[in-house]
């Protein structure tokens, strides 16, 4: 069985909504509306049993909202019914976590279903920081979490971190980035976005009303140049535009994404990319979990890209990786050479030094990571 596939599992539930937050999620719930979302989320799956036997699953994520909100035995379940599927070892599970839902009975019980690989979103290491987010933990909750996972052997560990957060500087961002680095070896991969601000949140009406305000865009430059800086030094090497790691611990759930692999996603909101077509599911909870359990499709939008697209698309994924686009492997899969379709777009970057090309390979200079989107708008 040669074909590999990646699944994600959407979890919409949160303790909390995180000021800046604009994903699929809901905090007003109780325990019925999970246990009914659960069990529907598990039929979708099985409506996908024919694809599922056909490949082999690599790698599986449960994201969100908040995984960890939610009781372990609803992730057990979730996974069992995967588990039916998979002839070998999944090679990478892992799962979102808050800092502050874990405690040592909840990891052990994440360790004994097989999830191998976990998440932390801690966002900064400062209790200020935080608190103008919304975020329902702490800088101690994190050591505590931290401390938790060495206790029964956790040792693949992400954390993600904010750039650009209201009441961060350079200076608490640098110990932010000492914390990280100072928790121990487990920590083997890091995430680092940039905030992203959308006018409907609680984030945005703070920041429209002058309660709030974000760092200048050259100071969260600062903070990424500090970031490549200071990681690199410490042993993690910037993969992908936004994602450092340790060596060979990359997320190989995210590589399937930029390589253009073939993922299915499950759950309310989640998105798929399967046979040249990308679905996208209803995001309202009550609609998703009637659809199923009527018989209903969930999907509410197709779309097939054409050749044109498809070749799009694995430019701009691909050059969010460190490696870039090797131009033999666009050659013999696509059986084009790639200046003959994007040459003034390739030549207008390489004048401008926002990318190179060198060794068979074009890749993002660190002026074109900088501008990234500058980059992608040639190929949109």
């Amino acid at each position: 069985m040669n074909k590999e596939l990646s699944i994600y599992i959407h979890i919409p539930f949160c303790k909390s909504r995180c000021y800046y937050c604009d994903f699929c999620s809901r905090d007003d719930v109780n325990d019925d509306i999970i246990q009914k979302y659960v069990d529907s989320l598990i039929k979708e799956i099985l409506a996908s049993a024919e694809v599922l036997s056909e490949y082999r699953i690599n790698t599986i994520y449960f994201g969100g909202g908040t995984p960890s909100y939610i009781d372990p035995e609803y992730i057990q379940k979730i996974l069992s019914v995967i588990n039916l599927f998979v002839e070998d070892k999944v090679e990478e599970i892992t799962i979102e976590l808050n800092p502050a839902d874990c405690t040592l009975e909840k990891l052990e019980s994440y360790v004994n279903m097989g999830i191998n690989r976990f998440s932390l979103g801690m966002q900064s290491a400062n209790n200020e920081v935080l608190k103008a987010i919304g975020r329902r933990h702490t800088r101690e909750d994190v050591i505590s979490a931290y401390n938790n996972m060495s206790q029964i052997g956790i040792n693949n560990i992400s954390i993600d971190i904010i750039t650009g957060l209201p009441k961060d500087t350079i200076q608490s961002f640098k110990e932010t980035l000492e914390f990280v680095t100072s928790l121990g070896e487990s920590i083997k991969h890091i995430s680092m976005y940039s905030l992203e601000v959308h006018e409907h949140t609680k984030l945005g009406i703070l920041l429209d009303t002058g309660y709030l305000s974000l760092p200048s865009e050259e100071e969260e430059r600062n903070m990424n140049d500090l970031a490549f800086d200071f990681l690199t030094k410490k042993g993690f090497e910037l993969y992908e535009i936004s994602n450092y790691s340790k060596h060979g611990y990359e997320s190989k759930h995210n590589l399937n994404y930029w390589n253009q692999g073939s993922y299915l996603g499950f759950g309310v909101s989640s998105a798929s990319y399967f046979n040249g077509k990308r679905y996208s599911n209803i995001s309202e909870i009550e609609k998703y979990i009637e659809n199923i359990n009527s018989c209903k499709q969930v999907v509410e939008e197709v779309e097939e890209l054409d050749k044109l697209a498809t070749l799009k698309e694995y430019i701009i994924l691909k050059l969010r990786l460190k490696d870039g686009i090797n131009l033999n492997e666009f050659k013999s899969r696509f059986k084009l050479d790639i200046f003959d379709i994007f040459k003034p777009e390739l030549n207008e970057l390489l004048e401008n030094k926002l990318i190179e090309k060198e060794n068979g390979k074009i890749y993002l200079s660190k002026r074109g990571r900088d501008v990234a989107n500058i980059v992608w708008e040639k190929f949109i």
